[in-house]
């Protein structure tokens, strides 16, 4: 109980110490081109609620000029991803062109293999065939030898 006595005591003891401090005013004086003086009076509470709200401002400053930096760099960034995402659509619709013009040709290349063989009396090539060739292992089997 003496213990908590103390402490209490010593936590009154420093809060009115720092409140202390802070009673009183502070004289400015200011002296012009002239000559006068001036003198002010502004009392300590005054000015620590003065440092706080420039403190506070300083920091709110900071941070919004933070925030417009990474703002700038986010939208710098999707511009180049915007142009990039472009280029590639461009470059998709051009292959997409070139991939139609090869199935053109494939099918006039198909038509005229045909009629070749027509001319040259050759058999035509079923499509069965062409889809789906023997297994690798299927001839070899059949005319291995068994032990």
């Amino acid at each position: 109980m003496q213990v908590m006595r103390q402490t209490l005591n010593r936590l009154r003891f420093l809060r009115s110490s720092i409140a202390g401090g802070f009673r009183g005013v502070v004289t400015i004086m200011a002296f012009t081109d002239t000559g006068w003086m001036r003198q002010f009076r502004l009392s300590k509470r005054t000015i620590l609620l003065s440092c706080i709200v420039m403190m506070a401002l300083a920091f709110g400053s900071t941070l919004t000029l933070l925030n417009l930096v990474r703002g700038q760099y986010y939208l710098t960034r999707m511009q180049y991803v915007e142009r990039e995402n472009r280029a590639m659509a461009s470059l998709l619709e051009v292959q997409a062109q070139q991939l139609s013009k090869l199935k053109l040709e494939m099918v006039r290349l198909k038509e005229f293999e045909e009629s070749l063989r027509q001319v040259s009396g050759l058999s035509v090539r079923s499509e069965v065939r062409e889809k789906e060739p023997d297994p690798a292992g299927a001839s070899r089997s059949s005319t291995r030898r068994r032990p």
